[in-house]
């Protein structure tokens, strides 16, 4: 069954304020974890690279003379 945007709006409205907040609280902390696990996958992509040598370690100084050159 899918639920559409205007769905879950309109029942979010019919909601009292108190069960409106903890459902953004929810929703809060379901943004958190999605967050999180996008870091976690980048992090784990960045070593990746780095592993294989598609990236490079240094300081912004080395950065800027490789970007400079």
């Amino acid at each position: 069954m899918a639920v559409t945007i205007d769905k879950v709006i309109h029942d979010l409205d019919e909601l009292s304020f108190e069960d409106k907040e903890y459902v953004k609280e929810i929703f809060d902390k379901m943004f958190i974890e999605a967050r999180r696990a996008q870091i976690l996958d980048r992090g784990k992509e960045a070593i990746k690279d780095y592993e294989t040598g598609k990236s490079k370690r240094g300081s912004v100084k080395d950065l800027m003379k490789v970007l400079n050159d």
